[in-house]
């Protein structure tokens, strides 16, 4: 399968971007609650609220994206978002009042969630539907080569200096733009050309694929699961296990080596499987390894939960991406992933919202009652994927079919 040399670009790109975004989003909850005394269950709330914005920002760029081209969406993205976490590092700064970041933070949020749906819609225009797993594979290798490093180097800045580290990330985002703007071109006749205005409507015109329907609904479930990687951890490492910045940071680390270093071999083993195999094993790896988490007497127990959990994120994470843009019409790749993307945005928010009030109302009676919970979608996600399987055709599962990439149409099959 030939990949254009923008694609090797824009995965450099994500890894770039991932390493600005992973060393200071993590951080923010223990910034928030160890440094400014806000209560857990409020940072939940606050961090759950904006990825909930967010969501809606997933749809959105999907159908701008298709109007008006997924290279000007991810760049404009990228710049606004830059300038916000340079306004939230400022703030950190001098010390300013926290309503600053409860503003700025969903903002910039809501603005760099347009990137997520250009980009997936992006790579889909260039590769065959067999392809996309193996594609989506490769972009994660480069996004989480950033999460690898970004982490432990968030952990060293936050150590000294909170607003330096959101000042390097402003930084990256700014670079990542400019990379985009000058290397990334859309595939010609992509974009439709006529811009009209966002509307829920043409999303459920989307849901109205009772298939496509139920994919979203097991996307949001584990993507429920898969939040609890970032925020909830990073709480009960802090306030459970007893680790610091450097540690967390650390695990951090751990996830995003791994996907580096394995992703290409995981998705070699399950690629000629169905893709909702893959996605169900994979939620099952995810209820283990938090199970584990939960009950880690020490750094090195909760690294190996760590790698439990990285396994099922291989086969989870561009599994969900590709088996999305299989299912989408040729001719509305943007809306559908963008639609798939605002279901998998909130249920990350409300898996934040969940996994942060039941470590700060549910760990103090029984500490590690909150990872049961979270096993427990997991175990339902994996059954609600191998429901799904028996309904898709060979080629939307990721079955080998033609290998001649999709002509952009208006409207058309399935791709």
């Amino acid at each position: 399968m030939a990949l254009p040399p923008g694609f090797w670009i824009l995965a450099a790109t994500e890894g770039l971007m991932n390493a600005g975004y992973a060393m200071s989003f993590p951080f923010l909850a223990v910034y928030l609650s160890s440094h400014r005394g806000v209560p857990m269950a409020w940072v939940g709330i606050f961090l759950s609220a904006s990825m909930l914005i967010s969501s809606l920002a997933q749809f959105m760029g999907g159908e701008v994206s298709d109007a008006v081209g997924r290279r000007k969406v991810m760049v404009t993205s990228l710049v606004v978002r830059s300038a916000l976490i340079a306004v939230i590092a400022a703030i950190i700064y001098f010390h300013a009042g926290l309503w600053g970041i409860f503003v700025f933070h969903p903002l910039g949020m809501f603005i760099g969630s347009f990137y997520g749906p250009a980009a997936r819609s992006w790579v889909a225009d260039f590769t065959p539907p067999a392809g996309r797993m193996k594609a989506y594979g490769f972009l994660r290798m480069g996004s989480n080569a950033g999460w690898a490093f970004g982490p432990a180097l968030g952990g060293l800045l936050a150590a000294g200096s909170y607003a330096l580290m959101f000042g390097v990330s402003a930084a990256v985002f700014g670079a990542c733009a400019l990379v985009v703007w000058l290397s990334v071109r859309d595939l010609p006749g992509a974009a439709k050309g006529k811009f009209m205005r966002p509307r829920f409507s043409t999303a459920a015109t989307a849901l109205k694929n009772g298939h496509f329907y139920r994919f979203c609904v097991f996307s949001f479930t584990m993507s429920a699961v898969m939040s609890q990687l970032v925020v909830s951890s990073s709480l009960y490492s802090k306030n459970y296990l007893g680790f610091g910045e450097r540690q967390i940071g650390l695990l951090f680390s751990v996830n995003g080596l791994m996907v580096v270093f394995f992703q290409y071999f995981m998705t070699r083993l399950i690629e000629k499987r169905r893709i909702t195999w893959g996605l169900a094993m994979g939620a099952v790896l995810y209820a283990v390894g938090y199970l584990c988490f939960g009950f880690a007497p020490s750094f090195f127990f909760a690294a190996a939960a760590i790698v439990i959990v990285t396994l099922g994120e291989l086969a989870v994470s561009p599994g969900m991406q590709a088996l999305g843009a299989n299912m989408a019409p040729r001719g509305e790749k943007g809306r559908y992933l963008g639609v798939q993307g605002m279901f998998q945005q909130v249920g990350s928010s409300m898996g934040i919202l969940i996994g942060s009030n039941a470590i700060g109302f549910i760990s103090p009676v029984f500490q590690q009652g909150p990872w049961f919970i979270v096993a427990a979608i997991a175990i339902v996600s994996c059954f609600g994927f191998l429901s799904l399987g028996r309904r898709l055709t060979r080629e939307q599962d990721g079955l080998r079919g033609p290998t001649l990439p999709p002509v952009p149409e208006e409207t058309g099959e399935a791709a």
